[in-house]
């Protein structure tokens, strides 16, 4: 076991043993000192921080780990392009290429760098948005400079919940209704990266993953908020199944694949992701008859191998097809395997609904204009 998921058990364990004890007092020490940093960081930053020009609306978390983000963003440009905006998506592109010196992945029209160059999330944004620049690099300020060069009008901001360098009009908060709160501790402790009093910055709550707990969980996580942030809007979000893309086509950004035409057809699944059962639970909502799966890590890198014995299990399963989610086909873009498959490959496309709450979400930015 590594060492991340044994501190991992322990932040779920109520009751751990001598040993786990005896790391838990260590982490809180280290929790400590940790917030005291964040706390002076965002301070100094906070007195400093720049006004941009224009609109700035900021997608982020108070926990370390995935809320959803990145469907979250692709959602609201698609939706601020439908009311005549001229988003651009920034974003920090953690562990890409262009991370440290910053850079386009697409001016609107043409993606400009490779998946290694521009990171996963911000290669697929970039995929999933035709029209909407992409920008990444630490320096988000850098990347600001250049959207406006490319007559974007609002910004949004990916992860910019602790970017304080950088003045916004919106904080946009998204919390995982099956973890929102962390582990009510700070890194690496908990999974919290600020105290939880700075949800009071917030301008709207989304409560992501609705819809994998149940509405007595959903209240009480509403009831909490209003505590911690008491008047602050809260929506409900939650992820479901759009189209079924051939994954040649999809790499040409044609997002052409209505369910319907895959309904009922059996389907070897492949993710490497935190959740492949979400996914399977996902899968399963398209209609998709699923014949088996294949789950590596987290964060997997895709070799021709792996491919391969992905296309040998499926033909064992006697699967029509197989199916990978979005994150995953970024990563194996480039394997020659693909288009030599003796069973098809598919990107299952997911996308995040608001019941009831787009309108809520809407006014975040309608006076905005």
């Amino acid at each position: 076991m590594s060492l991340e998921n044994y501190v991992t058990g322990l932040m779920k364990n109520p009751s751990p043993d001598l040993k786990g004890r005896l790391m838990l007092s260590l982490l809180d020490k280290l929790e400590k000192l940790y917030l005291s940093q964040v706390v002076k960081r965002r301070e100094a930053e906070e007195k400093a921080a720049e006004d941009c020009g224009i609109p700035v609306i900021s997608v982020g978390n108070v926990t370390a780990g995935g809320t959803g983000k990145t469907p979250c963003i692709i959602k609201m440009a698609d939706m601020l392009e439908k009311e005549g905006f001229h988003p651009a998506i920034i974003s920090r592109g953690y562990r890409s290429g262009l991370e440290k010196e910053g850079g386009l992945v697409s001016d609107g029209a043409h993606i400009l760098v490779s998946q290694a160059m521009a990171g996963d999330e911000p290669y697929m944004m970039a995929l999933k948005l035709p029209h909407v620049p992409v920008l990444v690099g630490k320096d988000r300020l850098q990347s600001v400079e250049k959207a406006k060069k490319l007559k974007a009008d609002i910004l949004l901001m990916d992860d910019g919940f602790q970017y304080w360098k950088l003045k916004r009009d919106r904080d946009l908060v998204l919390l995982d209704c099956t973890n929102p709160f962390g582990y009510e501790h700070a890194l690496p402790r908990g999974l919290l990266r600020e105290p939880l009093d700075a949800l009071q910055r917030a301008s709207l709550f989304i409560l992501t993953k609705s819809d994998q707990v149940n509405e007595d969980q959903v209240q009480e996580i509403r009831s909490r908020l209003e505590k911690l942030a008491p008047g602050i809007p809260v929506i409900c979000a939650c992820h479901r199944p759009s189209r079924a893309v051939a994954f040649t086509k999809w790499m040409e950004r044609n997002h052409e694949g209505p369910l319907s035409l895959v309904k009922g057809k059996r389907a070897y699944l492949v993710s490497g992701i935190g959740n492949p059962a979400a996914f399977a639970r996902t899968a399963g909502e398209s209609g998709l008859f699923l014949t088996g799966e294949m789950a590596y890590d987290d964060h997997h890198h895709y070799s021709d191998e792996d491919l391969r014995n992905v296309i040998s299990e499926a033909l064992k399963y006697g699967a029509d097809m197989i199916v990978t989610t979005e994150k995953d086909a970024v990563k194996m873009m480039n394997l020659k395997e693909i288009k030599r498959a003796a069973v098809p490959l598919y990107v299952l496309e997911i996308e995040m609904a608001f019941p009831e709450g787009e309108a809520v979400l809407r006014k975040q930015w309608e006076d905005l204009k």
